[in-house]
């Protein structure tokens, strides 16, 4: 399951995540995460070592990361359990590095949770077209707006999950899936 999410979260909803995280561990699913703070540092700091995968978009001791990078956590993870420089090479321009970095996490998984805290989080949208784009599903919780803001991610909608607080998106149907009579 990757997570993905906003680095300026609102602690408030910090349970939202960490429940997430429980859920997935409990099951038996591993957690793929990237490298900030924000969501990326609430996963990385509840998940059981053993089932954190970490996508960080700098190098080893943080060489190329930014002060909105999770250094001291992703360091402290077993080295087997970090792809660094997962966004590509420190030649590659930060913006571009976290966006490919995003990519990674998201490829990695079957599922994608990604927690906006607000309806224009860049990152968080990105991680869930690029979702949709594979075909997974994707399930939004909403930190601190009306759910009615979620953003658009294609041709479908928002409905509300039955057994969380979230809201799953779903494709509208392709005209090759319509069955015409």
């Amino acid at each position: 399951m990757a997570f993905a999410g906003s680095r300026s979260f609102p602690s408030a909803f910090a349970g939202v995540v960490e429940s997430a995280v429980a859920s997935c561990v409990r099951v038996g699913d591993s957690v793929a995460v990237g490298c900030c703070v924000g969501v990326d540092a609430l996963v990385l700091g509840v998940a059981p070592v053993g089932s954190v995968r970490c996508f960080a978009a700098f190098g080893v001791g943080g060489v190329g990361a930014c002060s909105l990078s999770a250094v001291a956590l992703v360091s402290a993870l077993p080295s087997g359990s970090v792809s660094w420089l997962a966004g590509g090479s420190l030649a590659v321009p930060l913006p571009a590095r976290l966006a490919a970095r995003t990519r990674a996490v998201v490829a990695s998984a079957s599922a994608l949770f990604v927690f906006f805290s607000s309806p224009s989080s860049r990152g968080s949208l990105l991680a869930a077209r690029f979702a949709v784009s594979r075909g997974l599903p994707v399930v939004a919780f909403v930190c601190g707006f009306c759910p009615s803001l979620l953003p658009s991610l294609g041709a479908g909608s928002w409905s509300a999950c039955s057994v969380s607080s979230g809201w799953r998106w779903s494709p509208a149907p392709s005209v090759s899936q319509l069955s015409l009579f």
